[in-house]
């Protein structure tokens, strides 16, 4: 484990100590929620790919929406009988993606 692992296991750790205290006491709860700085609305839409051999191996995207129904991020999946791997598209591919499915989906936040 990398020391940057490290260090995100021990901070996600130390949350996870805070998140169940606040559980158990509702004033830690309040004072949890009410120190908040914010927060973002991501929506998440699965693609399915079409596979030739769909029994051995699936593959797709992940799309992330913001709140104003576009784009902002893309993840590509392949999952084989043993093991699920995902992983970013670069910043370079991002604009196909978006092209592409750009209006393929709508979002109405209220």
């Amino acid at each position: 484990m990398s020391k940057d692992e490290q260090r995100i296991l021990k901070e996600l750790n130390s949350r996870m100590k805070e998140f169940r205290a606040a559980l158990k006491d509702e004033k830690k709860k309040q004072d949890l929620q009410d120190n908040i700085p914010g927060s973002q609305i991501l929506i998440r839409f699965e693609i399915f790919l079409p596979s030739q051999n769909p029994e051995e191996f699936v593959d797709g995207l992940y799309l992330y929406m913001n709140d104003e129904g576009q784009i902002a991020n893309a993840e590509y999946y392949f999952r084989d009988m043993s093991d699920v791997e995902v992983i970013n598209i670069p910043e370079e591919d991002l604009s196909v993606i978006k092209d592409l499915f750009g209006d393929a989906f709508t979002l109405e936040v209220e």
